[in-house]
């Protein structure tokens, strides 16, 4: 349960950086003319990470929805809360 927590985490935290990877995989797929706007790209590229996490959660034997679904709302929303104690805006 807790690997599944800890990657979930992972997925949550590696999606910006995945949205460039999937906006070029759509581009190269002939989707370019159907551009995505920010919001959905967004949310594609965390769709991508969280299947990727429970794709290996499910080799790992460590199943579970709660605790990908929970590490991945973590690992999204974790770095701007960390920010915002910190003092930033």
């Amino acid at each position: 349960m807790f690997g599944t927590l800890v990657l979930g985490l992972v997925a949550g935290a590696a999606a910006p950086y995945a949205e460039r990877h999937v906006k070029r995989a759509l581009e190269s797929a002939a989707m370019a003319q159907t551009p995505l706007d920010a919001a959905e790209l967004r949310a594609l590229s965390l769709a991508v990470c969280l299947v990727l996490a429970a794709v290996l959660a499910w080799f790992l034997a460590e199943g579970g929805a709660v605790p990908l679904t929970v590490g991945a709302v973590m690992g999204v929303f974790g770095p701007r809360l960390i920010e915002r104690f910190r003092g930033g805006e």
